[in-house]
C-alpha cells in the first residue's frame, strides 16, 4: 500500500536521522524512540520535562539519551546563552550536523586537530572517515580530553581488537568521568588495563574458556582472585583442579570459596597448600587426607562438598 504524506496538513516537521530508521528502529525500545522524538522536537534534552510529558521516570529518559549519544546520533554541547531565571542546561545536537566542510575547516584552522586526524590514521593504519573524525572531535571537545589522551585511548582500543567507535567513545567518557585527562594518568590506566587483560587471558586458558568473551561475572571473579586476593596462575589452576575433583564440574563460586579460604589462612603458594595438607594428614586425631580449605565453612556458604571416605 502506497501512502502520500499530507504536506499541507502540518505546519512543521521533525527531521529524524536516517541511521535511526536504518539501524535502530527494529532494536531500540519504544521508550528510546519516544525520547529521541521528544529531544529532536525541542532540540534540547530537558530530561525532567520529557519525563513529565511521557509520564516515565527521569532515569529512563537519561538512559535513553545516553543510548543515542553512545550510538552517535546525539552529541552534547553546553548552551552558550543562559536564561537569567534558569540554571545552565544542556542542548543535544545531532552528530550529523557537522558537515564534511566544517570538519575540514576545523582541521585547517587548528594544527592540533590536524595532528589528531593524521595520528589517528597512522594508529589505525587506514584513512579515517568523517564518522571517525566527528567522534574524535566530540571526545576532544565535549569530554575535554587533550589530543594526546584521545590518541592514547584510540591506540589502546585498537591494540585489544576493539576497533569500534562506540567502545572508544564509551572508554573516553569513562576516562573523563574519572579525571583521566593527562598523559601520565592515561599511561598508568592503560598499564593497569593491559595487566588486567593479561590476567584474564591466563585465567581463561586455565579454565578452558577458549576465545569466548568473558561475562561481567567472570571478569569480577578474575579481578578478585588476581587483584584482591593476589593469587597467581598456579594457585588459580590448583583451585580449578580441586573444584573439578570435588564436584566434577567448573564452578566459579566454588573456586572462589577455596581461594578465599586460602587467602584468609595466609596460604599463598602450592607449597603452602601441600604443607597444610601434610600437617592435617599427620594429625594423630585426624582421619587421613584432609583438604586445605574449610569444608564446614564452604557448606555453610551453600556449597555441597562430597564427603571423603574414611
Amino acid at each position: 500500500m502506497e501512502l502520500e504524506l499530507n504536506m499541507g496538513g502540518f505546519s512543521s516537521f521533525v527531521a529524524v536521522p536516517a541511521d535511526v530508521v536504518d539501524k535502530y528502529l527494529a532494536t531500540a525500545s519504544g521508550i528510546y524512540i519516544k525520547v529521541l522524538l521528544a529531544v529532536l522536537r525541542a532540540n534540547r534534552a530537558d530530561t525532567a520535562q520529557i519525563a513529565r510529558k511521557l509520564t516515565i521516570p527521569e532515569s529512563d529518559v537519561k538512559e535513553a539519551v545516553q543510548f543515542w549519544v553512545q550510538n552517535g546520533i546525539f552529541t552534547e554541547a553546553a548552551v552558550s546563552k543562559k536564561q537569567p531565571s534558569e540554571p545552565k542546561s544542556r542542548v543535544v545536537v545531532s552528530a550529523q550536523s557537522l558537515s564534511a566542510s566544517e570538519i575540514a575547516e576545523r582541521a585547517t584552522g587548528s594544527q592540533e586537530i590536524r595532528f589528531l586526524f593524521q595520528a589517528a590514521e597512522s594508529l589505525t593504519g587506514a584513512p579515517i572517515n568523517s564518522t571517525m573524525q566527528r567522534t574524535l572531535l566530540y571526545v576532544h571537545d565535549s569530554y575535554g580530553l587533550p589530543v594526546d589522551v584521545v590518541l592514547m585511548a584510540l591506540e589502546y582500543c585498537w591494540s585489544i581488537g576493539k576497533n569500534n567507535l562506540n567502545y572508544f567513545q564509551k572508554l573516553c567518557a569513562g576516562w573523563a568521568d574519572q579525571g583521566i585527562n593527562t598523559h601520565a594518568l592515561a599511561e598508568e590506566t592503560i598499564r593497569r588495563l593491559n595487566s588486567e587483560h593479561s590476567d584474564e587471558r591466563q585465567v581463561m586458558e586455565i579454565l578452558g574458556l577458549g576465545a569466548y568473551p568473558l561475562t561481567a561475572e567472570q571478569k569480577r571473579y578474575i579481578q578478585v582472585w588476581t587483584r584482591t586476593y593476589g593469587f597467581g596462575p598456579d594457585m588459580i589452576k590448583l583451585a580449578c583442579e580441586r573444584t573439578l575433583n570435588a564436584i566434577n564440574k567448573l564452578s566459579l563460586p566454588y573456586m572462589n570459596s577455596i581461594l578465599k579460604s586460602w587467602q584468609e589462612k595466609g596460604i599463598r603458594t602450592p607449597a603452602d597448600v601441600a604443607a597444610k595438607d601434610g600437617k592435617k594428614a599427620q594429625n594423630p586425631g585426624g582421619s587421613g587426607w584432609s583438604p586445605s580449605y574449610d569444608i564446614e565453612e564452604l557448606e555453610r556458604r551453600g556449597l555441597q562438598i562430597p564427603k571423603v571416605d574414611k
